[in-house]
């Protein structure tokens, strides 16, 4: 029996057979033709590899369609195109520039503090590896299973555990990957077990062999002897009874012991995420971040916005989905993002700040979001106010994105809720000026700690001059509850101070009745939230 420690990605327990994915490496032989022919192979190939993603989407369970649509219109991109045509004009191949452009948008997603938007170059190199096998002449390959197994990779694609059988994927564990890979986020979704970065050593001779792996922990036995196959066997039958009780508390409404009705809503960044929170049981989405559209440091089009945020509300299927507005900060938009260099960007030309001084920009993404409000039911937030004045301009903004779109007789949600995003002790003190024009109040705990703290919540020098509990921070928050009550506006608190159970509860003690935390903390939150008086 061999001993692996790795990282866990999905929780759940696994025995089985092992199946060893190998993508396949190309490039041997490649014969290199003129520029013009190699532009035009590229060209095709780019067609055929759209082609193939259509096919695949059409196939696809309704949860997992967005991935191949992500992936379609990443070979879109403007910038990875140039990328990829200027290696072709000295010289190099088709094949090779695709896998050297792929190799440096990656690279520039990897390089994001955000760890979500950061696991997104996964889909670049999906979608290009799929562009390389056209080119290559080589089919894109999908493991064939027969039988019940646990899959082993070095790095596992989204397409790769989409293409499957999904009744006789038991779990996966990978050499390399991230937890907050793509994979491993549909693994979550799907109920598969799954672990990352287990080491190359696990690629050797696994193939075919049995292995024991635990979701929970990251751990896993190859080969496991008799005891470690009782003891995974007994936990598997208390796993079965655990779930059926989540489905239950899943479908259950969140209401305290003596009968507090608290609204759990789901934080998102793409259209999977609030697939996601529908299935997780969430009553909305209340922080929908819109910075998923910059991840390669450019501005997407109205029309493609349009899309993600009409796709975003589809989804939630009638429920409330709260949009933020960019939140143009270099941890979130990468370094090619076009701004001005700033000493200390964190207190800078960011949120609102930033769209207020390039109004082309923000009324950009206003007009697509309006457009988008027919699909469901959109709530748009601005990050980072901070005065009444700013919010002013922000709707002035709203008013004239209205405007241009009845100029060009375009459809659009005329009464969607504008709401302000309390983050900054300011706005938190002049709350009652800022919800005499705000439909709704969205607190944003994170931030507002930061700010109240003067401490970079990036900075790792500073981290222990954040306090997750904080009394300054309960009274600001109690300004804007407030505030909110007297207006008669809805308010729903975002950040850490919502995922904790016992912070979850020390704020709605303070008359906080909405939340918004990541999906896979719904259940948690809920339960414990259902189980205090008020």
């Amino acid at each position: 029996m061999k001993y692996i420690t790795a990282v866990p990605a999905s929780a759940g327990l696994a025995v089985g057979t092992v199946r060893y994915l190998r993508h396949t490496q190309s490039g041997l032989g490649r014969a290199v033709r003129s520029p013009k022919e190699e532009q035009e192979a590229f060209e095709n190939a780019v067609r055929e590899a759209q082609d193939q993603l259509i096919r695949l989407e059409r196939r696809a369970a309704a949860q997992d369609r967005d991935i191949f649509m992500v992936q379609r219109v990443l070979l879109e991109d403007e910038g990875l195109r140039q990328e990829v045509a200027s290696y072709i004009r000295v010289g190099a191949g088709a094949a090779a520039s695709v896998e050297r452009a792929a190799g440096i948008f990656a690279g520039r997603i990897r390089a994001l503090e955000d760890p979500y938007m950061r696991e997104r170059a996964c889909d670049i190199l999906d979608a290009c590896r799929r562009v390389v096998k056209v080119l290559d002449g080589q089919p894109h390959e999908t493991l064939r299973l027969t039988g019940p197994a646990i899959l082993v990779a070095e790095e596992l694609y989204p397409t790769d555990i989409v293409t499957l059988d999904r009744s006789l994927v038991l779990g996966f564990i990978t050499s390399a990957g991230s937890p907050n890979a793509h994979a491993a986020i549909i693994a979550r979704t799907m109920g598969i077990p799954a672990a990352v970065m287990a080491g190359p050593e696990l690629l050797e001779g696994c193939d075919g062999r049995t292995l024991a792996l635990n979701g929970d922990t990251g751990e896993a036995y190859l080969d496991p002897d008799e005891a470690t196959k009782t003891r995974f066997a007994h936990k598997l039958r208390l796993q079965r009874r655990h779930t059926l009780s989540q489905e239950r508390l899943r479908a259950a409404p969140c209401t305290t012991k003596d009968g507090t009705r608290i609204s759990l809503m789901a934080d998102c960044a793409s259209v999977e995420d609030v697939r996601t929170a529908v299935e997780a049981g969430a009553d909305g989405v209340g922080l929908l971040l819109s910075e998923y559209l910059l991840l390669a440091g450019r501005v997407n089009g109205e029309e493609e916005q349009y899309g993600f945020y009409a796709a975003c509300l589809a989804a939630a299927q009638g429920r409330p989905v709260t949009i933020c507005t960019f939140d143009v900060a270099p941890d979130k938009t990468g370094t090619e993002f076009p701004r001005e260099e700033e000493a200390n960007s964190a207190m800078g030309l960011c949120g609102v700040r930033y769209c207020l001084a390039h109004p082309d920009f923000f009324e950009t993404q206003l007009r697509a979001l309006l457009r988008a409000g027919l699909a469901g039911n959109l709530r748009i937030l601005l990050p980072m106010v901070s005065t009444r004045d700013e919010f002013e301009h922000a709707l002035d903004a709203v008013y004239r994105a209205k405007c241009a779109l009845r100029e060009r007789g375009v459809p659009f949600a005329e009464t969607v809720p504008v709401g302000a995003f309390i983050e900054t002790p300011a706005a938190a003190l002049t709350a009652g000026d800022l919800a005499r024009r705000a439909a709704f109040f969205n607190v944003g705990t994170n931030n507002l700690i930061q700010y109240t703290y003067a401490a970079d919540r990036v900075n790792p020098q500073v981290r222990a001059y954040l306090p997750a509990a904080s009394p300054a921070v309960y009274r600001l928050v109690r300004f804007a509850v407030e505030a909110a009550a007297e207006a008669r506006i809805p308010l729903c608190l975002c950040g850490e101070g919502a995922a904790q159970p016992a912070l979850a509860e020390a704020y709605a003690r303070l008359g906080v009745r909405a939340f918004s935390l990541p999906a896979r903390e719904l259940l948690e939150v809920k339960e414990y939230l259902m189980g205090v008086t008020l």
